[in-house]
């Protein structure tokens, strides 16, 4: 097999880039198996990993630097940018282990994530449902008693607010934990890629 097929392996696993940023890629590193007079399929793999272990490295790459500001993106955003650089270190045999310890602190920070939100389900549904109760056993009692049922009108509306704002408070806490995974896996996949190349040049 030749380096051409080496590409177009790699070209068709580049599922997400653009065309424009598919075609600098490929240029790229045709211009890379050229310099480097990597002959064949072989060589090829034997120099920049298969097209699929480069194909992971690119996307995640590309994923790292036109990521949105870790302060604007969403948590969806930031789960799968996490899962992006993972699959980018699986790629790397020698990376292996490291990806295997980034997997443990995410499942870790899963269980505190899993945990929290727990927790604010719990808070959230007893705020709503004494909230609601209250609410509703202040509008019966109203005309009998003025006064107690608008104090459990009151009670009712403050336990309905408290809900939602603990729902809020839930989803920011969710959404700065996922912040704060993303800035420590792309930091530890910029420190692995420097060790890598300078490992490449010695």
């Amino acid at each position: 097999m030749t380096t051409t097929d080496y590409l177009d392996e790699f070209q068709a696993l580049l599922q997400g880039l653009s065309s424009d940023e598919t075609s600098d890629v490929l240029e790229y590193y045709q211009e890379y198996i050229l310099d480097a007079e990597l002959i064949d399929y072989a060589a090829a793999v034997a120099k920049l990993g298969t097209p699929h272990q480069l194909a992971r490295k690119t996307l995640a790459d590309y994923s790292i630097r036109q990521s949105e500001p870790v302060t604007r993106a969403t948590p969806r955003h930031n789960a799968r940018l996490i899962w992006i650089i993972i699959l980018a270190l699986f790629a790397s045999p020698i990376a292996i282990p490291l990806a295997i310890a980034v997997i443990l602190m995410l499942i870790a920070g899963i269980l505190v994530i899993g945990a929290i939100i727990f927790a604010a389900m719990m808070v959230v549904a007893g705020l709503l449902l004494a909230g609601g109760f209250a609410l509703i056993s202040g509008v019966a009692i109203l005309f009998q008693s003025f006064a107690t049922g608008i104090f459990y009108i009151g009670v009712g509306l403050a336990g309905l607010g408290g809900g939602i704002l603990a729902l809020l408070i839930g989803y920011m806490v969710v959404k700065v934990l996922l912040q704060m995974g993303v800035v420590i896996i792309k930091y530890i996949y910029h420190k692995f890629q420097a060790r890598h190349q300078k490992g490449a040049r010695d």
